[in-house]
């Protein structure tokens, strides 16, 4: 089995396993859409189009085809993992930390040091981008976020 059609029938999992949990938290009407509402369109979505892509594969050409043993070839596992372990620590200090410092944090960290830009941009995108979040979740959609110690 080539690497496309087990990526695909990954996704295929997925999208079932979603409209299934998203049907069990309750469509409800189109007027009054339930909690599981989006999440079965954006299912059906991924589905729908894993199928297309399944199907695509089904027809080209072997040599054009990869084969799984070649997909992982030479691949750089710093900056994913670099990435992910950068989130999972974003994740635990969120409440602690609150939203705005922890996600200062976390972007800064990725743009110096992932993506070795200056100290300038690595300051000023973070602050546009959670000035923005903030102004737009705290303000205009009066939503609830986590404080933590900077009590912001």
């Amino acid at each position: 089995m080539t690497a496309e059609r087990v990526g695909n029938l990954f996704w295929l999992a997925v999208g079932l396993i979603t409209i299934y949990g998203s049907y069990e938290l309750g469509l409800g009407t189109l007027r009054e859409p339930g909690s599981g509402f989006l999440p079965f369109l954006a299912a059906c979505f991924i589905c729908f189009m894993t199928v297309i892509a399944f199907l695509q594969s089904l027809f080209k050409r072997k040599e054009a085809r990869a084969k799984l043993s070649t997909l992982w070839a030479g691949v750089n596992w710093h900056r994913p993992l670099f990435t992910t372990l950068l989130v999972v620590g974003f994740i635990l200090v969120f409440e602690w930390l609150g939203v705005t410092l922890s996600g200062f944090l976390l972007m800064l960290i990725l743009f110096r040091w992932g993506e070795k830009m200056s100290w300038g941009k690595s300051i000023l995108i973070p602050l546009l981008t959670l000035s923005f979040t903030y102004f737009l979740f705290g303000f205009i959609l009066k939503a609830n976020l986590p404080r933590g110690i900077a009590g912001f």
